[in-house]
């Protein structure tokens, strides 16, 4: 696709690159052709300034008006067959989630939905203190492996700023990590099941 910016030729602009054309100025093939196809790009209408000042033309921007300007449309991307697969799985979960929640009163199969139950809810806030818990942990062992385990394996002494950057940088490389895994786990958790059931039909 073509990103470059171009300027739409009209009548005026035309009539001047005639009087160009007969002033017997070697005009290169690139101008000519953008000329034919009455769109200039950069190259062409840089060449049209040069040229418009040794046949005394008019100045150059009363000739260019906002309707010239011909800008590039940007591109469109059709979604991949993966995504559009996600889309229609989170799109028949929500469906199936709407129509068990109005028939639960009414169907006794539906009344207690896994989601309804304490059970579920309290291992759903387990799953999420024990992810907290990783992290901290995982956090503050880091930032004592920069703090005193470079120092013992190198049986050296370090000063205490320099012991606590250590420990820092090394805490922050293994938060960065348990983020990134975190918030896959979470993409995971709520990402659509391949196992829904389908949609009730009337």
């Amino acid at each position: 696709m073509d990103y470059r910016i171009k300027i739409k030729t009209d009548q005026q602009i035309l009539n001047l690159y005639k009087k160009i054309k007969q002033s017997k100025v070697d005009i290169p093939t690139h101008v000519n052709e953008c000329f034919g196809e009455k769109l200039l790009d950069l190259e062409a209408f840089k060449w049209f300034n040069e040229n418009l000042k040794k046949i005394d033309g008019p100045p150059l921007h009363t000739l260019i008006t906002g309707d010239n300007i011909v800008l590039p449309s940007p591109p469109i991307v059709e979604p991949s067959p993966e995504y559009k697969e996600k889309l229609r799985k989170l799109e028949q979960r929500l469906k199936n989630k709407e129509y068990d929640a109005m028939t639960k009163n009414v169907d006794f199969r539906r009344v207690r939905l896994p989601e309804d139950t304490i059970s579920y809810q309290i291992k759903q806030i387990n799953r999420q203190l024990i992810a907290v818990l990783q992290f901290v942990i995982s956090t503050a062992a880091g930032f004592l492996f920069g703090f005193m385990g470079i120092e013992l394996m190198l049986s050296t002494t370090f000063d205490l700023g320099f012991k606590l950057l250590l420990g820092i940088i090394c805490a922050l490389i293994i938060a960065l990590a348990e983020i990134y895994f975190l918030a896959k786990k979470l993409s995971e958790d709520y990402e659509p099941l391949e196992t829904c059931g389908k949609v009730h039909q009337d």
